[in-house]
């Protein structure tokens, strides 16, 4: 929905670490023609880790959620030089709620690059700016450099069971920053 949350958050220019050069902007259908390359340039392990499962496809139903919702929205990153989608970071608000779920993924040779942290940090400002009060993901226990990236960003992580951590950003409490 234009104009929900995007009025300083539009786009986001930055070079991250490798040089590559990466525009972050709200998600659009025809981005999702994208999507096929991106997921084959990500790992296996790091799809199972992501996903709790493979996955290769996304469904036209969850492309419409991404890109023509209300309470479902995704930023994506593109390689400016390319065209090349980089990573995708999906916010989901609970109905009736001031919570909303995220969900991060981005290619595998760019972990370590910075550039998740760039997408969170992103999905944060948009929460904020919609009037959330709190942000929550769900993380295997063993994808380590997921739950130290949220424990960075804030994020406390609490034991859900079946070896998953959910992690939890109380906007409500954080600084400006």
């Amino acid at each position: 929905m234009p104009g929900n949350g995007e009025s300083s958050l539009s786009e986001l220019h930055e070079t991250i670490r490798g040089g590559e050069r990466v525009l972050i902007r709200r998600a659009r259908s025809e981005d999702m023609a994208l999507y096929p390359d991106f997921v084959h340039n990500v790992s296996a392990e790091d799809r199972r880790l992501r996903f709790f499962g493979g996955i290769t496809a996304v469904s036209a139903a969850q492309i419409d959620k991404l890109t023509d919702s209300t309470h479902e929205m995704a930023f994506i990153a593109l390689d400016e030089g390319t065209g090349h989608m980089l990573g995708l970071v999906r916010l989901i608000d609970e109905l009736g709620e001031k919570t909303a779920q995220f969900a991060i993924l981005v290619r595998s040779r760019l972990k370590g690059h910075g550039l998740g942290w760039l997408l969170m940090r992103h999905v944060i400002d948009c929460a904020k700016e919609k009037g959330l009060r709190r942000v929550y993901g769900d993380v295997l226990a063993e994808n380590t450099t997921m739950l130290q990236m949220c424990a960075e960003l804030g994020f406390h992580a609490e034991d859900i069971g079946s070896n998953i951590r959910r992690v939890v950003l109380d906007l409500e409490n954080i600084g400006v920053q």
